[in-house]
């Protein structure tokens, strides 16, 4: 018999609550993102608000800016 993890399964309804349109779906994962500190969930996750039309969270990358000196000499 196979035992099913809860964070696999939580993950697995929040899912199916996006497939399905649920709308609390975007309001349960905000609440599970606030929760995590594993990077690879709060990606995850927030792959799911992106799906819903949601807004990214901290993990995206925020715009690059050509001219700013700071990053040149972090590339560089």
């Amino acid at each position: 018999m196979k035992t099913i993890n809860p964070i696999e399964n939580s993950f697995s309804k929040l899912t199916n609550a996006v497939e399905v349109g649920d709308p609390m779906a975007a309001k349960m994962i905000k609440e599970k993102l606030d929760k995590s500190d594993d990077p690879s969930q709060m990606r995850y996750l927030e792959g799911l608000l992106l799906l819903l039309g949601e807004t990214p969270g901290e993990l995206e990358d925020p715009p690059d800016y050509e001219d700013d000196p700071e990053e040149y000499w972090e590339e560089y």
